[in-house]
């Protein structure tokens, strides 16, 4: 972490990773990312990967007995993989685990600190693949190096009174672990844009059939704007990202500048949808 005059800064690098459906494969994929990314910007401190990212999302057929053959406690094998990874490498490392506790299976983000301990687990609770029971209710916070992070699993993004609590909270970070399709800066950004934080969001990418996954990466600032991406192949993409505190009245006018991108970002998606219907029409 380095600390200019302007404030402290904290350095991410978020991936976009292809899983196996091994996760011993996984995790060893996974190493071998954190050293790359380790060796090319070693002032990085906190390495982010994509929800469920130690095996595939989606199984055509079998999804549920897929995930419950691959599912883990925490810690586990894969926590004390990633923690023997953060110790060497004097790294946060984010990761996505599908969770066994008992009979019940969890989609879960797990956050390690440099020392190899588990800082936080957080269970998604937003669930649209009913394979995962939902995890309570909750904003997950973590403190890295000074900088207030919350975690967050994809679909968890919808829930209103998350993003409220986020605000309340005055995060510096929002950590977004994505198993995620689609390829819409716009929408990232408006994803962004709601929290009034940076944004960092994780992805995988590749063939899980029938399904493609883009790898769609992205780092945005509190007003939701695209600071660096990256899609359509296996990568990580960094960011230096300054932390400043500011008073009431610049957080309230920060936060309605912000606002005022929502209402052009949202145009702008609907104006998109109207043209490819009306590109569509015509050429029916």
């Amino acid at each position: 972490m380095s600390i200019p005059g302007s404030g402290k800064t904290l350095t991410v690098a978020t991936v976009a990773m292809t899983p196996d459906s091994d996760p011993t494969i996984s995790r060893e994929r996974m190493a071998a990312l954190v050293r790359r990314i380790v060796r090319e910007h070693p002032e990085v401190r906190l390495i982010h990967f994509g929800e469920t990212i130690l095996g595939w999302f989606y199984r055509q057929g079998e999804t549920e007995a897929y995930h419950r053959r691959i599912a883990e406690p925490i810690p586990g094998p894969s926590t004390e993989r990633v923690a023997r990874l953060a110790r060497e490498h004097d790294v946060y490392v984010s990761f996505g685990i599908s969770e066994r506790r008992g009979e019940t299976l969890h989609n879960a983000q797990v956050v390690v600190d440099p020392g190899g301990e588990i800082l936080a687990v957080h269970r998604k609770f937003w669930i649209r693949n009913r394979v995962f029971t939902a995890g309570k209710r909750r904003l997950t916070t973590v403190d890295i190096d000074g900088t207030k992070a919350a975690v967050l699993i994809c679909a968890d993004a919808r829930s209103l009174w998350l993003l409220r609590a986020i605000r309340r909270a005055r995060i510096d970070v929002v950590l977004a672990s994505l198993a995620d399709y689609g390829t819409s800066l716009r929408m990232n950004e408006l994803l962004g844009t709601f929290f009034d934080a940076w944004t960092v969001v994780a992805n995988r990418y590749g063939e899980e059939p029938p399904l493609t996954w883009h790898g769609l990466l992205t780092i945005t600032d509190r007003l939701g704007r695209l600071r660096t991406h990256g899609v359509g192949r296996e990568q990580y993409v960094c960011c230096e990202i300054p932390v400043a505190r500011v008073g009431g009245v610049r957080r309230s006018c920060r936060r309605l500048v912000a606002a005022g991108r929502v209402v052009l970002l949202i145009g702008a998606l609907l104006g998109g949808a109207i043209a490819s219907r009306l590109r569509g029409a015509r050429g029916a």
